[in-house]
């Protein structure tokens, strides 16, 4: 498996493959990425499709930082993130930062240990900056994975995203 992260010119090389794994992943997320107009949307409470919603999602994260697992040139996993990002939960005192908007691996590389893996190769290459990711609580692999890397849970907006399932906000911090 080999792990880069995209420069903006060879990026569009891996456009295809992104958005077929945003289609075919919609439904893993709360609520469904067909129900959402960016990867930044902080209104979640519906599940309703929108029209162009995984495309609108798409064309986002396209502005975003793209990291790919590829194994035998196939992408196997990707994570998208926002250098600097702040909004009503994190803060300028929190800069410099990344931020996690999205990490699908598809379904025959889950349970390899392939997430670990990107997360590690963040944190190696981004060592002196503070990391952000949101998730709902009821993805509890996600959340096993940030408690394992020692996240820090920041902020929790109780029944966000439909009544029981809440939007966890989570810190690693390296200036600690």
């Amino acid at each position: 498996m080999e792990i880069i992260i995209l420069d903006k010119n060879e990026g569009a090389r891996y456009h295809n493959a992104i958005l077929e794994m945003l289609f075919s992943s919609d439904g893993d997320f709360v609520p469904p990425l067909s129900a959402r107009n960016s990867a930044m949307q902080t209104d979640l409470n519906s599940s309703e499709k929108i029209e162009g919603g995984i495309i609108n999602y798409f064309e986002e994260i396209k502005k975003h930082e793209i990291m790919v697992a590829t194994e035998n040139e196939k992408v196997i996993a990707f994570v998208a993130f926002r250098k600097n990002f702040i909004n009503e939960k994190i803060s300028e005192e929190e800069l410099p930062n990344i931020y996690i908007s999205t990490l699908i691996v598809r379904p025959e590389g889950r349970g390899k240990g392939i997430t670990q893996k990107m997360y590690a190769y963040l944190f190696k290459r981004y060592e002196t900056v503070n990391i952000f990711t949101r998730t709902w609580s009821t993805n509890i692999a996600h959340i096993r994975i940030l408690s394992k890397f020692n996240f820090e849970k920041i902020c929790v907006i109780e029944n966000d995203r439909g009544k029981g399932v809440d939007t966890v906000y989570f810190k690693k911090s390296f200036s600690t």
